[in-house]
């Protein structure tokens, strides 16, 4: 039958996290700080087993190494924090847990309460220190799930802090370890729920961060980071579809890029496409959508912005790709296509129409906006050139 007791709790606690361990290694070993992670599963484990031979082993191996092993184990878990959430821990919040053990644990040697009461407060830190290493990172994706593993890095901290002021005022409820007293099972099972439940929003977070960038290269372009054709398409479908009138399209193509691809080499080419690009986003902001189409071609889908607005963008754009052509030492300039719609189409008519002014713009020397009249698209197609 199974009990409640200590040491059968002990075993099932090493068990969880060995097999927590083994399954990040099995499925995310590759991911930055699993590893470490999972090592701390592992000495977690292992200190178990010393506290489950403490009746067979020298007091300095039961308490004092016992101790060292657990505080190590936490100071894995912040290394792995570190590296899962792209910050840089310093060393000595790694090293000075495990001196503090060493130290508190052999002075009180004989005083089980100061040494719960030590082992306690030392932990506590860590897990403080380990709560403000995610806090303090700037890593976007997996919010909710940072979110959630900040809430229960700061509960255990605040629970283990609530442990040693509990020690201090009750000493004599700590005096059996092994004993199978409910106090002691709810402090082993606690553990269990700490390494289960964070080891389970870690992995729901590198899922997370892993699907995130799996979506930032599928809807984004490799190049220049904007969006990809398909994906500025699906987003500009949709401000269509909601009716946010009126609503503006930009064609924007770079003048003479084939020049100097040819002159400077496609290395250069790509330089410039990325500058542009940054210089697109810049003046954009937050108005609308930018995407690359492909090659030196970029559209902007802007809603609410009506034909005065979208000349006016139009204009920006351009003094800012040819004052910006000075940070790579060359001229630059842009050709742009305007139009604006009031009612429902289809996106790829609206791209056709910017395109088509777009083509009037090259046509009439380039470094230049204009904006869709169907009768002048016409004549220019038929030879003739509008005054």
């Amino acid at each position: 039958m199974f009990e409640l007791d200590a040491p059968t709790l002990l075993i099932t606690l090493t068990a969880t996290q060995w097999l927590l361990a083994g399954f990040l290694l099995l499925q995310n070993r590759q991911e930055p700080g699993i590893n470490g992670w999972a090592v701390s599963l592992f000495i977690h484990g292992f200190s178990n087993l010393v506290l489950f031979a403490r009746p067979y082993l020298h007091p300095y191996i039961d308490i004092v190494f016992y101790n060292a092993c657990v505080m190590m184990a936490f100071s894995f878990s912040h290394w792995a924090l570190g590296k899962i959430f792209a910050r840089d821990v310093p060393r000595w919040q790694l090293v000075l847990p495990v001196l503090l053990s060493v130290v508190s644990m052999s002075s009180y040697l004989d005083d089980i309460g100061s040494r719960v009461i030590y082992a306690s407060l030392i932990v506590s830190m860590q897990l403080g220190l380990m709560t403000q290493t995610i806090v303090s990172s700037t890593n976007t994706g997996g919010q909710r799930l940072k979110r959630w593993l900040i809430l229960v890095m700061g509960g255990f901290g605040v629970a283990y802090l609530g442990r040693a002021t509990f020690a201090y005022f009750y000493p004599d409820l700590f005096t059996q370890l092994l004993g199978t007293s409910l106090l002691q099972a709810g402090l082993i099972l606690s553990g269990i729920a700490y390494s289960v439940i964070n080891t389970l929003i870690i992995f729901l977070y590198k899922l997370e961060r892993v699907y995130e960038k799996l979506h930032h290269e599928a809807t984004r372009d490799s190049l220049t980071g904007l969006f990809n054709r398909r994906a500025f398409l699906s987003r500009a479908k949709r401000r269509v579809d909601t009716a946010a009138f009126p609503i503006s399209v930009l064609m924007i193509d770079l003048d003479d890029f084939k020049t100097i691809n040819d002159s400077f080499g496609h290395s250069i080419g790509d330089k410039v496409l990325i500058h542009c690009a940054d210089v697109f986003e810049q003046v954009v902001d937050d108005q609308g959508i930018v995407g690359r189409l492909g090659g030196e071609e970029f559209a902007v889908l802007v809603p609410y912005c009506d034909s005065a607005n979208a000349q006016q963008l139009s204009a920006e754009l351009l003094r800012a790709v040819q004052n910006s052509g000075s940070a790579l030492e060359m001229g630059l300039s842009a050709s742009i296509g305007v139009t604006t719609t009031i009612e429902v189409l289809d996106i790829d008519c609206l791209l056709a129409q910017a395109d088509d002014a777009l083509y009037c713009a090259k046509h009439e020397g380039k470094n230049t906006f204009k904006v869709y009249i169907p009768t002048r698209h016409a004549l220019i197609k038929a030879g003739y050139k509008p005054a």
